[in-house]
């Protein structure tokens, strides 16, 4: 896991389905008014480790899967720089725009006229150079990320996804003569996506009470028609792996504005059973973007396409799962290609991630996950198709998350590291909810985990005393404040102790989970 950008999309023959520009509404960036305005606030200490998963290819997800992972912080505001050099990132900047002028008639352009390459300051720019890819200080301009609308077949249970097919949303490639220039580069932008994993959570928990109560206010009793036309709110509080994307991109644009050109939102198909056969069967049936497909492309990243002295590559960030890395994958494997290195490692359980070119098709990167408990490892694999930006990430990505039976809202810190925070399966007996909080106790070694049922909520509409002892001490590390913590939760167990909206989002996720169960 935003703007009335509506895309016309027609119907064609045997793929008759709800065309995004005439029926259903447009994306929003709208925020709860109800809410307070983000404030910036200062992060609290470094950590404990805990985690998340967003898998929907598996149902098979609890929390003690949960609490082996490596499982945020609120409120960001405009111009959250860190203190980098000046000096540094002028001369990067320079460098950049040398480069942009070089080297761009190499992407993909036409090489046979004096054509201008685009300016090295974008057209989303302001006059001092600087990025309007924020809009003001809550929201993001989603024009500047090329996001629509996708066509939903009837029967089908998600909007198709759909990417940048002509060649002006196309990115280019980012040339470089040597590796110091890439890592001077890089360096930075890692620093950038440390500071921005101190100062977001990950956070499901938002997006689904606001989908709830969205839904009740219109007193409909069909969920699946109202999912269907729902305007889905993206801000800069609430923060899934889609607006965490727009949220890096839009920080790293701030310091480099020519890099707008370069940077852009990729799409990942998790936990891919048979690589090759997800590839082939893509092409085969006309594409990603067919309705035959069934892919439900629950996660995206961000991308940008590199070349280092004339070795092709792509720099991968990936904020949504916690990678506090600024990943780079060479097609030859040679440095500086990351290869594979350590998430996260807990007493019982230590997660290593690996990104390489497939070699099925150099259009997706595979991004391995190895799991070691004791002497046993365990492998998956999920599918970041790199070709092309990804356009409806808010549309099929972040609806595909409203559904899902797991929620959780997480504090990080600079390196990934999950510290602080609640999670919760969806489960369809509402007698059965319940809830986890975790948060760092009196020293970094202590970590607090609480399990509550959501029915404690529910006696004189008053939270009991030895729940109400933890949400005071988790608030804190969450950057919430305490009435703002307690309000949320009693929001989100009126939401899971509502059976009727349960059972039918456990239906809508079980039919998107039987359409892509062959992934």
């Amino acid at each position: 896991l935003a703007e009335a950008l509506v895309r016309h999309a027609g119907s064609t023959a045997g793929n008759l389905g709800l065309s995004a520009g005439s029926i259903r509404t447009g994306l929003t960036t709208a925020i709860d008014s109800d809410r307070d305005i983000p404030k910036c606030k200062g992060t609290t200490a470094q950590l404990c480790s805990n985690g998340h998963t967003q898998s929907s290819n598996s149902s098979t997800d609890d929390e003690d899967d949960f609490d082996n992972e490596s499982i945020g912080n609120e409120s960001p505001c405009n111009n959250l720089t860190s203190n980098l050099s000046s000096e540094r990132c002028l001369s990067i900047n320079k460098l950049l725009e040398e480069q942009h002028l070089k080297w761009w008639p190499r992407n993909g352009k036409d090489t046979t006229t004096n054509a201008t390459p685009p300016p090295p300051h974008s057209a989303t720019a302001t006059g001092d150079g600087r990025t309007k890819l924020w809009e003001g200080r809550e929201g993001y301009n989603i024009e500047a990320f090329n996001q629509i609308n996708g066509i939903w077949p009837l029967g089908h249970p998600l909007p198709l996804p759909d990417w940048a097919a002509d060649e002006e949303a196309n990115k280019g490639v980012l040339y470089f003569d040597s590796v110091w220039q890439y890592e001077d580069l890089s360096a930075i932008i890692e620093t950038k996506l440390q500071r921005m994993l101190e100062e977001t959570h990950y956070d499901t928990v938002h997006l689904f009470v606001a989908f709830y109560e969205a839904f009740k206010r219109t007193r409909r009793s069909d969920l699946k028609s109202f999912y269907q036309f729902y305007d889905i709110p993206i801000n800069r509080r609430d923060h899934m792996c889609v607006s965490l994307a727009m949220e890096i991109m839009a920080r790293i644009v701030e310091l480099f504005p020519i890099l707008e050109q370069y940077l852009y939102i990729v799409s990942c198909e998790e936990q891919v059973v048979a690589l090759r056969e997800y590839i082939e069967t893509a092409e085969d049936v006309g594409g990603l973007n067919s309705t035959h497909a069934n892919v439900e492309k629950e996660h995206a990243m961000v991308a940008m396409k590199i070349n280092i002295a004339g070795r092709d590559g792509v720099l991968i960030l990936d904020p949504g799962y916690h990678v506090g890395r600024c990943v780079t994958v060479m097609k030859d494997q040679n440095y500086p290609h990351t290869g594979w290195f350590t998430q996260s490692k807990e007493a019982h359980l230590q997660r290593d991630y690996c990104y390489t070119y497939s070699k099925y098709s150099p259009m997706y990167v595979e991004w391995k996950e190895r799991e070691i408990r004791g002497d046993e490892s365990q492998y998956k694999s999920s599918l970041v198709y790199v070709a092309q930006p990804y356009v409806t990430a808010i549309d099929v990505t972040v609806r595909r998350n409203l559904v899902y039976n797991f929620r959780s809202l997480l504090s990080r810190d600079a390196k990934g590291r999950v510290y602080a925070g609640i999670y919760l399966p969806i489960v369809a007996n509402s007698n059965e909810a319940h809830f986890t909080m975790f948060y760092e106790g009196l020293n970094s070694e202590q970590r607090v985990k609480v399990k509550f049922m959501f029915n404690v909520f529910k006696q004189n509409n008053k939270i009991p005393e030895n729940v109400q002892q933890h949400i005071e001490k988790l608030a804190p590390q969450l950057n919430m404040s305490i009435k703002e913590l307690s309000r949320l939760l009693t929001s989100l167990a009126e939401a899971v102790m509502d059976q009727g909206f349960i059972q039918q989002v456990l239906a809508i996720n079980e039919d998107i989970g039987n359409m892509s169960a062959e992934n």
